[in-house]
């Protein structure tokens, strides 16, 4: 009996522990496109995931790497890793439409974009959809806040 409850202990500690929290990754993605040391981590913490089992935890790995492109030296380095990480979150996007979350991660990206790259034709659509259904998710008020501020 004393086994199975130290198993079961043990089991309930590594889910909850196997997760980084929201707080976490979306202070690590605020940070990535000037901090290397924070693209770098959340690349790291969230590249288990996957996009039918974690989709927004996906989503931000597809925002780290294609923000690992404003750390890269070589041309062709950041392009690899802009192109890959876009093909990932357009395919989050597309599977989840209507997660203001993963639409937000591709507004910032977008935002952040150079104009070059031609990445931008889902800004305003975003924006709208973001303010429109930010009230449905579970954001803390003062994350709600931060978020409209960067909206607007």
């Amino acid at each position: 009996m004393k086994t199975s409850v130290l198993f079961l202990l043990l089991l309930i500690t590594s889910i909850t522990m196997a997760h980084p929290s929201m707080v976490e990754i979306r202070d690590l993605f605020a940070k990535a496109s000037t901090d290397e040391a924070s693209n770098t981590k959340l690349y790291e913490l969230t590249n288990s995931y996957s996009l039918a089992t974690f989709p927004v935890y996906y989503a931000y790995n597809a925002g780290a790497e294609m923000t690992l492109a404003n750390h890269a030296t070589w041309p062709g380095t950041k392009l690899e890793y802009f192109n890959a990480g876009k093909e990932r979150l357009e395919a989050a996007v597309a599977k989840y439409p209507k997660n203001v979350e993963i639409r937000y991660i591709r507004y910032c990206v977008q935002q952040g974009c150079p104009f070059f790259l031609d990445y931008a034709s889902s800004i305003e659509e975003d924006k709208k959809f973001i303010l429109a259904n930010m009230n449905q998710t579970d954001w803390s008020e003062s994350y709600k806040k931060q978020v409209k501020e960067f909206l607007n």
